[in-house]
């Protein structure tokens, strides 16, 4: 389960999780943790890390857990010490001084890297449970390309690659009782 997207099934009914594209980074017998791809916040890091420059890199809502703490998703590799790999070219974390480092001397692009404000974790056999019941799609394709993608359009994009016919759900609006 590591390192592939959950798409939240288009009849999920959980207020939080509705809509959403989640990257899952750790999946173990401890549970699951991941970060919610597509929910971007008004934040950028200059907006907790004034002193940065270059710090004009938005931040994301990853989850319900720990919303008062800011993790990354990247594809620098091991440019990144203590980086952890997740999928293909997707890491997760690491130092996040030799990052910022990095963001203040231009060196990393915001196609490269993701922030994100709390995280999305699943307790013992929670996240199998949630699978069986039918609440997330799971795209087993995980690049470094997700970050190119518009967060506004990644859960329909998800959506309709997982099953063409889910293209329908997708093109109706948040609240489907005002279409």
């Amino acid at each position: 389960m590591e390192g592939h997207v959950l798409i939240a099934h288009p009849l999920l009914n959980d207020g939080f999780f509705n809509r959403s594209v989640i990257c899952v980074t750790n999946h173990s017998e401890e549970g699951a943790l991941g970060f919610i791809l597509n929910f971007k916040t008004q934040f950028k890091l200059r907006d907790v890390r004034p002193q940065i420059k270059n710090g004009n890199f938005p931040i994301y809502e990853g989850g319900p857990v720990a919303k008062d703490q800011l993790f990354f998703l990247h594809t620098l590799g091991n440019n990144i010490s203590e980086t952890v790999h997740v999928a293909d070219n997707i890491f997760f974390g690491g130092d996040f001084q030799e990052m910022l480092h990095l963001i203040e001397h231009g060196k990393v692009k915001s196609h490269e890297v993701r922030f994100f404000a709390g995280y999305s974790g699943w307790g013992l056999e929670q996240l199998n449970h949630e699978l069986e019941s039918g609440n997330w799609l799971i795209n087993k394709d995980l690049t470094g390309e997700v970050f190119l993608w518009d967060a506004e359009d990644l859960w329909k994009q998800q959506l309709t690659e997982i099953k063409q016919s889910y293209g329908i759900f997708a093109n109706i609006g948040f609240d489907p009782s005002m279409n």
